[in-house]
């Protein structure tokens, strides 16, 4: 019979007691703390539907992000920094996994990742057991995922956590499988009758709700994707701050992954920032229509991006307040802070948010910022990176084996070197069968200063069409050079190259069966 350890008294200690009682009860000599020499611990906040393009961190006109610019003075700022997929689901598993959507197949709305070998190359799994591994999603869709590595998982947080009411009803009634249980809801109601949800979660929360003061949210509380799941901006980042000292205190190293809804819609900020870029003067580029968006007009658009704006303002002063009471603590003594997104966001060209066959800059571009312990000075790199790159550099970061299976590469800035010319593919194949040829799919490789689309499947000329851009030159995607003989070898390249790894993956699709 195996020894009882410490990191198995934590894991009873947070499963029967709670976490605030588990780390009073726990014996001193079971507590830890970081010392020279130990393995670091790593925090993963994960901003969902965080665009690059937002952040005045990254030159966006409106200042939406003066913690982060604050904070950017002592950390590793990645300036090129893209996601796998443009939605929940494909850019979440590659960033667990390590695995372009090619490979790990989790492309559909509500999908999983479904061959058993792929669910095991996961994060979690791969840091060991010398990890104490927490994992939060208020997205349920990302806690689906989540769900499948959960035997990889110590402590795996209800999207509801750190809610105002007791909802989160799929995963504290189904605990034994709420991923087939929130899909079925998820098609009963969201796909094939949106009023009946509305009624059923009205009619059982937004009593409850209306009994909360709203005096400090006059457009609503935020909301994680299903009516259950209120929250305020602080109760949310306070939780956080307080599960992230329990593991400091009690248990080193560990892991942990926390993964926001904001500023995904609906944009609902804290009174303090609702409006404060309404009617400033900011005027975005002009976009025409693309073929394939629903066409919203400009003026709504601009609407939508002013409360996104706002929202982002919000929580960047939840990070900073964040950061600095964890540095206050002496939690980032001996912690890497890595912040990023799962994807972005859109208002142009006739689109709103990231649920589109749109694969242009705002919907792939997503920050990155690196805050590693004792580091004082900042760093900026411009080398293109993605987010199949986090698992083999936290993995090298925790001193562990990095599987010949990654597809990602260790962050330059983090013991990896810069390769300006290395590809960066993301796809959008949501309407494709998964374990199939996507037969309808956007894709975007972009080398160097150079971005190749290619869209199939689609109606009209989009069933094989291709559009390329110089970013160096037109980094807001206006002038599409797709035509002009100058660039033909370098999109021929490019071609050949997005078609080799598309054919790989289809190859070793059909061999496994």
């Amino acid at each position: 019979m195996r020894k009882f350890s410490r990191r198995d008294l934590l894991k009873a200690g947070w499963g029967i007691l709670g976490s605030g009682l588990a780390a009073n009860l726990l014996p001193d000599s079971a507590k830890t703390q970081n010392a020279g020499g130990q393995r670091p611990n790593i925090i993963m906040l994960i901003c969902d539907a965080m665009t690059a393009r937002n952040l005045s961190l990254y030159g966006y006109p409106r200042k939406t992000t003066p913690n982060l610019e604050k904070l950017a003075e002592k950390a590793i700022i990645y300036h090129n920094h893209y996601a796998n997929g443009s939605f929940t689901v494909p850019g979440t598993s590659s960033l667990l996994t390590g695995l372009l959507p090619l490979s790990h197949r989790a492309v559909n709305p509500a999908g999983i990742i479904k061959k058993q070998n792929l669910i095991e190359h996961n994060i979690f799994r791969l840091l060991g057991n010398d990890y104490f591994k927490l994992a939060f999603s208020q997205n349920y869709w990302a806690a689906n995922l989540l769900h499948q590595f959960s035997n990889d998982i110590d402590t795996f947080l209800p999207p509801s956590e750190f809610g105002l009411i007791n909802g989160g009803a799929i995963y504290k009634k189904f605990k034994k499988d709420p991923v087939v249980s929130s899909h079925a809801l998820e098609n009963m109601f969201y796909y094939r009758n949106s009023l009946l949800l509305s009624f059923i979660f009205g009619l059982y929360y937004e009593r409850r709700i209306k009994d909360i003061s709203l005096e400090n949210y006059p457009t609503g509380y935020p909301i994680a994707q299903f009516h259950d799941n209120v929250f305020t901006m602080r109760d949310l980042f306070d939780g956080i701050a307080d599960k992230i000292f329990n593991l400091h205190k009690n248990e080193a190293p560990f892991f942990s992954y926390f993964h926001i809804f904001p500023p995904h819609d609906p944009y609902n900020p804290h009174k303090d920032f609702a409006g404060i870029f309404t009617n400033d003067g900011y005027t975005p580029p002009a976009k025409r229509e693309h073929v394939l968006s629903p066409n919203l007009t400009p003026a709504g658009l601009a609407a939508d991006r002013s409360r996104y704006d706002s929202f982002i303002a919000n929580i960047d002063m939840e990070i900073g307040r964040l950061f600095e009471t964890l540095q206050e603590q002496g939690v980032l003594n001996n912690t890497y802070f890595i912040l990023t997104a799962d994807h972005g966001e859109m208002f142009e060209r006739g689109e709103f948010g990231h649920f589109t066959p749109l694969l242009y800059d705002p919907v792939m571009h997503i920050p990155l910022m690196v805050l590693a312990p004792g580091n004082q000075t900042r760093q900026d790199i411009t080398t293109p990176t993605n987010n199949i790159d986090l698992l083999p550099t936290i993995l090298n970061l925790a001193g562990q084996a990095i599987p010949a299976s990654a597809e990602g590469s260790i962050l330059p800035g983090l013991g990896g070197a810069a390769d300006p010319e290395r590809a960066i593919i993301t796809v959008e194949a949501k309407d494709s069968v998964a374990h199939l040829p996507f037969t309808k799919a956007t894709y975007s490789i972009i080398k160097g200063n150079y971005k190749l689309i290619h869209y199939t499947g689609y109606t009209n000329k989009y069933q094989d069409h291709y559009e390329f851009y110089d970013l160096e030159q037109d980094l807001e995607e206006l002038q599409d050079k797709y035509s002009i003989p100058r660039f033909q070898s370098i999109i021929e390249e490019m071609k050949k190259e997005l078609r080799n790894a598309i054919d790989t993956a289809n190859e070793k699709l059909k061999s496994e069966g």
